[in-house]
């Protein structure tokens, strides 16, 4: 730059992108009135301290910290200092002429001292930390959004997109004002309902997968509770409209680089109710988009429509209730919609008003509708509320009873959907659609519906034998209302099925680590009462069949003492022990010297496993006369019938 340094007459210099780190030679160029030196490499800017006469200077994509020498150039009315490494921008408020300025992604902390220029100038600070350490939540939705491809000129000269899609009859203001209905169609696009995630520097795109260029329209109906002055954060790194309840509050162009939180914010009023939120994002390669507010603003996203089941999994042949409920709406007068389901999935059974509409002691006109499972379609649902206030919150709208008839996935779809306020907006809600997964057909005898009969369907069968219970009750297998041996031997039978199993296997599922639950007089009882009553049917006959090989497996085919549990013990522990064969059980407890601690007459014991706690012999270390025993060695004695066996075990105290 030395060449320059004698040119003294200089009005306008531009050096853009020049690789330029030193720019001492420029300190005597007093009379330029336009600077620019974007794109290079420079820290030091000393050498503009003389140059008071400059109007217009830009300095943005160096790697400027230190702008103090900026408060002598008072008759700047044009300064870009973005993206650099400034922290400090004191220097800059003296500066009175000054109508544009951008300190965007530089360093700033703290905004304040610029928050009076602000009100005066245009003033971009997007990209600093002082913005993504101040915003709070990200709105995430649901949103619902329309995309218009390869519009980025309109964009840029401020078409009504939506007005030109829509030959008028949709406009940015009318959205920005009353908010967008899912599936509702903008030309030949409609709104779509999706989340926005609250990270990543391309989560829109991402989302939406647009094409470059295009222009997505995005909006979100948000309720407060009361009049709210807040600040609204956003962050973009392409180009950005933004509308709060019809007005434009934001608009910004440009390509700022990679964003992946809030670069910018701007003051707005929440007023008290719904408010609707309009946003218009120009999309390129990478483009993150974010919205929210300051922390501490109360608003609540209306999440619209939500799907619960009475029960999961659905299985073939099952009947489950389907809830619908209003999820965080404000002030729901009423609704209407009709159901559309796929008639050889579903079979529709009954519908009945859920309570939301009725809150607060409110009475509601409903109209159940009428059920086609020929057409596969629930018409003419609606109820309202007859009072003053909507309701406000979640809640249930209404119950469908359907029955299970194929497996597979199938989709339920709201048509004609509706949500109304008390003063008669529409608000918007979804998703209008669920998918509702049915499994296979349970195996008969699968009480528990885990997919197989096993150990643990006959176990509660079991619990409730000789008992009346509900209609529809699991363990009443054959739906008889009592729970009998004919449930118990229809389990026994099935043992080894699985869902949807076309034939069951020749063994029964293993029966490790359950006899505490089920014991081998139990089962040898079963046998002999499904004896009595045996019909000579193959049900019964695999039933006992069944019933036997569990009883085998139950009985041992040797008398054994076990080791004790835990050992070392202080003060209690258990003796567990196996009989192949009936046997009056004594427990003797003696010392190492063999004298006499304690004797358990545990008396006359079915052949088994008696391993589990509550099965096993317990001793709680205390002698005969009822004293705890001091620490040491002891032995234990089992005594069955003619098996006699002794181990030892220690106390620790």
């Amino acid at each position: 730059l030395s060449p320059l340094a004698g040119l003294t007459c200089l009005k306008e210099l531009y050096l853009a992108v020049e690789e330029i780190s030193d720019i001492s030679p420029l300190a005597g160029l007093t009379g330029l009135t336009r600077l620019a030196l974007h794109g290079n490499d420079i820290s030091d800017i000393s050498a503009l301290a003389g140059l008071t006469k400059l109007k217009w200077l830009n300095l943005h994509g160096n790697n400027i910290s230190d702008i103090s020498v900026l408060a002598g150039l008072t008759k700047l009315e044009w300064l870009d200092a973005s993206i650099n490494q400034i922290s400090d921008v004191s220097p800059i408020l003296g500066l009175t002429n000054l109508t544009w300025l951008s300190v965007a992604r530089n360093q700033i902390a703290d905004f304040a001292p610029l928050q009076g220029l602000r009100e005066k100038i245009t003033l971009i600070w997007l990209g600093n930390p002082a913005i993504s350490k101040e915003g709070g939540p990200k709105i995430e939705g649901p949103w619902l959004w329309v995309v218009f491809p390869d519009a980025a000129s309109d964009f840029d000269n401020g078409t009504d997109l939506l007005s030109k899609a829509s030959d008028g009859t949709v406009t940015e203001a009318e959205i920005a004002t009353h908010g967008a209905t899912e599936s509702k169609s903008v030309g030949e696009v409609v709104w779509n309902s999706h989340n926005l995630p609250p990270t990543g520097d391309n989560n829109i795109n991402d989302t939406l997968k647009p094409s470059y260029g295009s222009v997505i329209y995005g909006t979100v109906s948000l309720y407060s509770p009361r009049e709210q002055k807040t600040t609204m954060y956003v962050g973009n790194n392409d180009g950005l409209k933004v509308w709060v309840n019809g007005a434009l509050i934001y608009k910004r162009f440009g390509d700022f680089g990679a964003v992946g939180d809030y670069n910018d914010f701007v003051p707005v009023t929440l007023k008290q109710g719904k408010n609707v939120l309009l946003v218009a994002v120009l999309t390129r390669r990478q483009t993150s988009a974010f919205f929210g507010f300051e922390p501490g603003t109360d608003y609540t996203v209306s999440m619209g429509v939500g799907y619960t089941f009475s029960k999961t999994p659905i299985h073939t042949g099952d009947t489950f209730t389907l809830d619908i409920r209003a999820e965080n709406v404000f002030d729901l007068a009423g609704w209407q919609f009709d159901i559309a389901f796929d008639k050889n999935a579903l079979e529709a059974i009954n519908v009945s008003e859920g309570d939301f509409l009725k809150q607060n002691g409110a009475s509601t006109f409903f109209q159940g509708g009428s059920i086609d499972n020929a057409a596969g379609k629930i018409g003419g649902l609606n109820a309202a509320r007859l009072a003053a206030q909507g309701a406000t919150g979640t809640g249930s709208l209404l119950q469908v009873s359907f029955k299970a008839k194929s497996g597979g996935e199938t989709k339920l779809t709201l048509q004609n959907f509706q949500f109304g306020s008390v003063a008669g907006d529409s608000i918007p809600a979804g998703p209008h659609e669920i998918t509702i997964t049915v499994e296979g057909r349970l195996a008969t005898g699968d009480v528990n519906r885990d997919g197989q009969v096993s150990i643990l369907d006959l176990i509660l069968v079991s619990q409730q034998l000789g008992k009346r219970v509900a209609a529809g009750s699991p363990v009443d297998v054959n739906g008889d209302g009592v729970v009998s041996i004919l449930d118990l031997i229809t389990v026994s039978g099935q043992i080894g099925s699985t869902t949807a199993s076309a034939a069951p296997p020749n063994s029964p599922a293993p029966l490790s680590g359950r006899e505490g639950r089920v014991d081998a007089a139990t089962v040898a009882a079963w046998i002999a009462q499904a004896r009595m009553e045996d019909d000579g049917s193959h049900l019964f006959k695999r039933g006992i069949e069944n019933l036997e090989r569990l009883l085998a497996a139950l009985i041992p085919e040797e008398t054994a003492l076990l080791a004790n549990y835990p050992n070392p013990f202080n003060p209690e522990t258990w003796i567990p022990y196996q009989l192949a064969e009936p046997a009056e059980v004594t427990l003797t407890i003696y010392d190492i010297n063999g004298q006499l601690i304690r004797r358990l007459a545990v008396g006359h014991q079915a052949a088994g496993m008696y391993r589990s706690r509550d099965r096993a012999v317990y001793w709680d270390g205390r002698n005969q006369l009822g004293e705890s025993v001091t620490s040491g060695l002891y032995f234990y004695t089992l005594t069955a019938g003619d098996f006699t066996a002794t181990r030892r075990m220690l106390i620790l105290k």
